[in-house]
């Protein structure tokens, strides 16, 4: 399972993420949209630093990109191959 599957996957454990198509789905605000609160925040990326053995920064967690399902991913990403 790649990346996307996997937040896709871990997201809509939590509540369905809303979107008719994939490209509505990463485009989607989930803590607006209602996927996650705060609390699960923390949940989340305890459980992606973990499964994708990535550290996020304190720059990732406060961009604008970590507030889209699409801009986590590419976080995610760019953390697996080393980069900032």
């Amino acid at each position: 399972m790649d990346i996307q599957a996997k937040v896709l996957a871990f997201l809509e454990s939590q509540n369905p993420v809303p979107g008719a198509d994939v490209t509505a789905k990463l485009a989607c605000y989930y803590l607006d949209a209602g996927v996650i609160d705060s609390v699960g925040i923390v949940t989340m990326i305890t459980e992606f630093e973990d499964q994708f053995g990535i550290r996020f920064e304190n720059d990732d967690l406060q961009s604008d990109e970590f507030q889209t399902i699409g801009g986590l991913i590419a976080i995610i990403q760019r953390r697996k191959n080393g980069a900032a």
